[in-house]
């Protein structure tokens, strides 16, 4: 008998907000930015795409980067239309970015060293401007 009561007393309404999961409301963020900006600015200089990291062919966790084809898409022209690499890296980029919440994105946080672990610890060279980037990226036409 006691078990019924615990049971109805666990099951009767109770609820915990464990809040929004951490890669929640993904957004398809200004392409046109992430070519000029996000790819060059943040992607490459904290060698997110290097063999052993996030590489396409051998990477680790959910981010995977191809080497992107030159040229770079031009500005304007439809994410269809974009060269593979190109098209593939935005779109494993975007998987991991909050338009909702830039700072709290997975792509910033998990190289910094917050929230999920990141094996090589934190990467991210510049974390007022990555933090910058993003949250410019988020608002971009």
């Amino acid at each position: 008998m006691r078990w019924v009561a615990l049971l109805v007393w666990m099951t009767g309404g109770c609820t915990t907000d464990t809040g929004a999961p951490p890669g929640a409301a993904a957004c398809a963020a200004a392409p046109d930015f992430f070519v000029s900006e996000v790819y060059p600015r943040y992607l490459v200089p904290n060698q997110c795409g290097n063999a052993g990291c996030h590489s396409f062919a051998g990477g680790h966790g959910v981010l995977r980067l191809r080497a992107p084809e030159q040229p770079a898409p031009a500005p304007g022209q439809a994410l269809d239309a974009w060269p593979i690499g190109w098209r593939e890296n935005y779109l494993s980029t975007i998987r991991l970015l909050r338009c909702d919440a830039p700072l709290q994105s997975r792509l910033l946080t998990v190289p910094e060293g917050q929230g999920n672990l990141h094996p090589p610890g934190p990467v991210v060279l510049d974390r007022a401007g990555a933090a910058s980037l993003l949250q410019t990226w988020v608002s971009s036409p």
